[in-house]
């Protein structure tokens, strides 16, 4: 989870040319940009003969007729003009190099797509079992809940479970039933599964979907919700006309994608990775979906190759409240919504303002300053502590799934979950020690100008799913600063944060209905 972000100002760069907001989303016709190019071409040379002709016009009755036809025709050609000669910022498509030492010769690299196999054996399980058993217990407060962090007495419970009922190979039996795999994309080997339908009726088309996680999630989180995305008619979703092939990577550093071994490694580091992805799978057009980190990293995507990207779908949004107008909008919302944009359902979501915008997400976002700052100090003991790292973990899937959970001694967490699907989450930082360089990814992001994300303008077709829980809610009329095509904008009945591992069905669904808008455009 972030609340502000960040890139490296070189990549705002380059530009593409702009047309009507709903042609924008494909920013493809290659006519279009020709029609464009040549008027800029011609029009300096026409604007010169145009001119002269003025100076000798014979200002006769029989030719005052041509003057408002003539102005009328100079006016229609100025303003196709400048409507053609209007631009998208876009963020740069550039090259990195994340590897160890130096980047090898062009041409030298591996580029092949690897079958991966997750694997444990005893060594590990004995390891973690000897940990687990040193456990110190800390004497909670009473009647603490979850108001001071992770309740050490439900911890307890969760330590026993995990020492001497959970199933680690059954897990990862339960991980691999996925294909899985590894390529080297920049210099480190990067993880992703990719999941197609079973069956396609003929003449079904299959839609590419690229789905990416946040912290402390992974790409386990979008497991329940795979099968309603590839196969929806043996889950109820039987429309049939919509069906994806899903591609969840895992963010570098984080489970088992390499970490990057050099400093500045960002979140349009990650998209342009990720797009490089898609290409070596062969795609070259494609669905995003994210939420936070993933809404953060796929909306780089779209702001990148906007050519690529078919349509954008989150479950989370950032925004800066910032500026005069935000201001004004804010302190009349809570009076007058509808002056502002704001509907009933914004209204109640947003204010109390101070309470929900301020003091509940100081109070949720202790932990982003520790990892936008200092993230090797904590993080090392916890890549040390199986118990520590659950505790630290597990704790946002209470809170963050619903704030009222706060109040709850075990967090609400088994209302939602069960303890073998957290645990096996916390495994997979565990086994691959990665919870280090996934803190990292704050500080990467935090260090840098964030000013670029709302600078630069997304125009693909994008989909909101605005689940109620969620830590901040941005209305539609907000989110359009940024989002200047959204298609849909849904307000979810339930669900927080970790909306696909939570709420499957929910999210596939709106995402399904989003897709199918955008198809029919």
């Amino acid at each position: 989870m972030y609340f502000a972000l960040s890139p490296r100002k070189r990549h705002c760069g380059r530009e593409s040319r702009k047309g009507e907001p709903g042609i924008v989303a494909s920013l493809g016709a290659a006519a279009r940009q020709g029609r464009a190019d040549m008027w800029q071409e011609t029009l300096p040379n026409a604007w010169e003969s145009i001119m002269s002709w003025i100076r000798h016009f014979d200002y006769s009755p029989k030719n005052a007729v041509l003057i408002p036809v003539a102005a009328l025709g100079v006016g229609g050609m100025l303003l196709y003009w400048l409507r053609s000669g209007r631009k998208i910022k876009t963020i740069d498509m550039g090259e990195g190099w994340w590897g160890a030492g130096e980047r090898p010769p062009k041409g030298k690299e591996d580029t092949s797509i690897r079958p991966f196999k997750i694997e444990t054996s005893d060594k590990e399980i004995e390891d973690l079992h000897q940990r687990l058993d040193r456990f110190r217990f800390t004497q909670p407060v009473e009647g603490a809940a979850f108001h001071y962090g992770f309740n050490s007495s439900y911890l307890q419970k969760v330590v026993a479970y995990w020492r001497n009922q959970f199933d680690w190979r059954k897990q990862v039996e339960v991980l691999n039933k996925y294909p899985h795999f590894h390529t080297t994309i920049e210099g480190i080997d990067i993880h992703f599964i990719h999941v197609k339908p079973s069956y396609v009726p003929h003449g079904q088309a299959v839609r590419p979907l690229l789905m990416v996680h946040g912290w402390p999630g992974s790409f386990y989180e979008f497991y329940k919700i795979i099968p309603l995305l590839t196969e929806p008619a043996k889950h109820g979703l039987n429309e049939g006309d919509v069906v994806f092939e899903v591609i969840c990577p895992s963010i570098p550093g984080y489970g088992f994608s390499e970490a990057p071994h050099q400093k500045e490694f960002d979140s349009i580091a990650t998209a342009q990775i990720f797009h490089k992805l898609m290409n070596r799978l062969g795609f070259k057009e494609y669905y995003l979906q994210g939420g936070d980190w993933g809404s953060r990293i796929t909306t780089n995507m779209a702001q990148m190759l906007p050519q690529s990207v078919k349509g954008l779908h989150l479950n989370l949004v950032f925004i800066t409240i910032g500026g005069l107008g935000k201001v004004i909008s804010t302190m009349l919302g809570a009076y007058v919504p509808w002056l502002v944009g704001f509907s009933r359902e914004d209204a109640r979501r947003v204010y109390p303002f101070m309470q929900k915008n301020i003091y509940d997400v100081l109070q949720e976002s202790g932990y982003l300053h520790i990892q936008a700052t200092k993230p090797d100090t904590a993080g090392c003991g916890l890549n040390d502590s199986p118990v520590g790292l659950a505790a630290y973990i597990m704790e946002k899937f209470s809170t963050w799934t619903d704030k009222s959970f706060l109040h709850k001694d075990d967090g609400g967490l088994e209302s939602k979950y069960s303890l073998d699907e957290l645990l096996t989450n916390v495994m997979i930082y565990w086994v691959t020690s990665s919870i280090v360089s996934s803190m990292r990814y704050y500080k990467e992001n935090f260090s840098k100008d964030p000013s670029i994300h709302n600078r630069v303008g997304v125009y693909v077709p994008t989909g909101i799913a605005a689940f109620p829980q969620e830590l901040l809610h941005v209305p539609r009329v907000w989110a359009k600063d940024v989002y200047k095509n959204i298609i849909t904008y849904t307000y979810m009945p339930r669900g927080g944060h970790f909306a696909a591992f939570e709420e499957p069905k929910l999210l596939a669904q709106d995402i399904m209905q989003f897709v199918r808008k955008v198809e029919q455009l």
